[in-house]
């Protein structure tokens, strides 16, 4: 029996199943190119900055989409963005910004300047007992620094085609072979039967055999037990 399999005859049965083994063995092996992906240190600037900010006297959060180089402001908090940078693609999701942040209700605080990360944001943070403040991510359009186009992986060049052993190949059955080089023989020489009786016909016996004693010499008294006497 035959069935059609991706516009293709394959032969069912275990026949079918020895013949794709041989055919798939027969296969050359190539070497596969590693995916492309970004140094881990690659950041990729973006025109917009978008800062969450937290008040805490009625909990209410605000959103706050702010271009590079302006400000915005929320209550008696004004927001300013120098630059706001994120990761490219391949690499893990993060955004950092750098801000200028001043609250005119509170004057003796100094305001703060410095970046903020969204993954890692209690690495730097906004000491005001009234605002809280968190950088959310980047947005619009890519500007200075660019990431660049993804770097070129090439496919490794095996030396061989053959797979070794220990990564899954199969290694060449060994030939048996005598202790002089030749053919072992599957049967024993007819010449020379290999025997399965005593020479003599008798069938073994099972009790031990006794000890040889010099000819000549009578076998000494045996001594008395201390116990008997």
């Amino acid at each position: 029996m035959m069935k059609l399999w991706s516009d293709r005859v394959l032969p069912c049965g275990a026949a079918g199943m020895i013949l794709l083994a041989g055919i798939s063995g027969a296969r050359a092996a190539t070497g596969v190119a590693p995916p492309a992906m970004y140094p881990a240190a690659t950041w990729q600037g973006q025109s917009q900055a978008v800062v969450r900010v937290l008040d805490r006297l009625d909990a209410h959060l605000e959103l706050l989409t702010i271009p590079v180089g302006g400000s915005a402001t929320y209550h008696s908090l004004s927001v300013g963005v120098e630059a706001c940078v994120s990761r490219p693609q391949t690499l893990a999701t993060d955004a950092g910004a750098l801000l200028h942040l001043k609250d005119s209700s509170d004057p003796q605080r100094p305001p703060f300047d410095g970046w903020m990360l969204a993954q890692e944001p209690s690495v730097a943070t906004y000491g005001s007992p009234l605002y809280d403040v968190r950088v959310v991510s980047c947005a619009g359009a890519p500007t200075a620094p660019q990431a660049g186009p993804l770097p070129v992986v090439k496919a490794p060049v095996l030396a061989s085609a053959e797979v070794p052993v220990e990564e899954g190949g199969d290694a060449p059955a060994p030939q048996p072979g005598s202790a002089s080089g030749g053919p072992v023989p599957l049967a024993p020489d007819s010449h020379n039967p290999i025997p399965l009786a005593p020479p003599s016909g008798a069938a073994p016996s099972l009790a031990p055999a006794v000890p040889a004693q010099p000819s000549g010499q009578p076998l000494p008294a045996p001594e008395a037990d201390p116990g008997l006497e």
